[in-house]
């Protein structure tokens, strides 16, 4: 038994079973099964927001799918990255959810590439896809997303989280971007990793990324041209309208402007490659040592009061302020966050005065795995 449409694609007896309570709904149909069925599309990040994601653009038909991280599995992803197992540890991400994704749904096609987005791969990853997810943690690599889907006239959609609050936004060619939103990189801006993040959340705005993806492809209504705001302690939803910026790049020909920019390359690198890095070992020796150290955490003052490492406090928005008046004279500096990222981050601020220092290699979350 099949179903055909008025263009003669059709979906077998087991697609009908399948997708039953989709072809119940008269916004879907055979017709809109079969738009998803022939979808591509491309999700960035296999973290507490792709997960689900990528599970549930998999069970609802979407014909192509492609993942993109370039991360392995480790113990503190498991609180909320719920496709993975403690047998998963260690493992490709990007490969682990495409063996779930092929588990769940055997007739979708999963491409699994275990790499970061960068500006030499950016293009001729999306290029073909039908919409783009951005379920990243970092804002850099948003920035790229945002620009290559301009230049390629991609629609995509945009989720981030912290603690308990969580925003999403639909971005299509011609409406204001991403840019329009956030003109500038925000300083110090943590991603979960640092600030943290109640394990549900992710799988809530990830559901709704889910949502606004599959009503995209089937051509209803989203959220595009606003911002939705979501606070999961109170349960309070917010929309804010979205508007062009005039001064953005948006508003320019793609030719004006390429992604072949050192923003990209230094922002969506991996965070410890700039920086001069001292592992735990180290640290410890120096510290037992009692050598001339000084260690900086560069965490909030909350979460360094939560657990800490010892040392001072100064958070990574109020350090060059630091670096200029208070620093002690004549000391090794060490500065140490939650994964290493905003320590590296800090390193950059102490060189562009002329300040040597290091930054503890894999944060607490490597120092915590090592004395475990």
């Amino acid at each position: 038994m099949q179903q055909v449409d008025k263009q003669g694609n059709s979906l077998g007896s087991t697609e009908m079973l399948r997708y039953q309570r989709h072809l119940q709904l008269p916004q879907v149909g055979a017709k809109g099964q079969q738009k998803l069925k022939s979808s591509k599309i491309v999700i960035v990040g296999c973290g507490g927001l792709g997960v689900p994601v990528a599970l549930y653009l998999a069970a609802a038909g979407v014909g192509h799918i492609t993942v993109v991280d370039a991360d392995v599995i480790e113990l503190s992803n498991l609180q909320r990255q719920v496709i993975y197992t403690e047998d998963s540890i260690g493992k490709s991400k990007a490969e682990n959810t495409k063996i779930a994704l092929t588990k769940l749904n055997s007739s979708i096609s999963v491409e699994a590439i275990q790499q970061e987005l960068s500006p030499d791969n950016a293009h001729a990853i999306l290029k073909d896809a039908d919409l783009v997810l951005d379920c990243t943690d970092n804002f850099a690599t948003r920035y790229l997303i945002n620009d290559v889907c301009l230049q390629l006239e991609k629609p995509w959609v945009y989720a981030s989280i912290h603690q308990f609050s969580g925003q999403i936004a639909m971005f299509l060619p011609g409406g204001p971007c991403f840019r329009c939103l956030f003109p500038e990189l925000p300083k110090a801006a943590p991603d979960c990793n640092d600030a943290g993040v109640l394990g549900v959340l992710p799988g809530i705005l990830g559901t709704m990324q889910a949502c606004e993806a599959l009503k995209h492809l089937l051509g209803l209504p989203t959220v595009a041209n606003e911002l939705l705001m979501v606070e999961a302690m109170d349960m309070q939803f917010h929309k804010i309208a979205l508007r062009h910026n005039k001064t953005c790049r948006c508003n320019d020909e793609a030719a004006h402007w390429t992604v072949d920019d050192p923003f990209y390359t230094r922002f969506c690198s991996a965070p410890n490659e700039s920086a001069t890095q001292i592992s735990s070992a180290d640290l410890k020796a120096k510290l037992n040592l009692n050598k001339n150290v000084c260690l900086v955490d560069v965490r909030q003052s909350e979460d360094h009061q939560n657990f800490n490492l010892g040392g001072q406090n100064v958070p990574l928005d109020q350090l060059e302020n630091w670096l200029k008046h208070s620093r002690p004279a004549f000391k090794e500096l060490i500065f140490y966050c939650q994964s290493g990222m905003r320590s590296a981050s800090a390193c950059a601020i102490a060189a562009e005065q002329n300040i040597n220092a290091a930054s503890l290699r894999g944060g607490i979350n490597l120092y915590l795995q090592q004395e475990a």
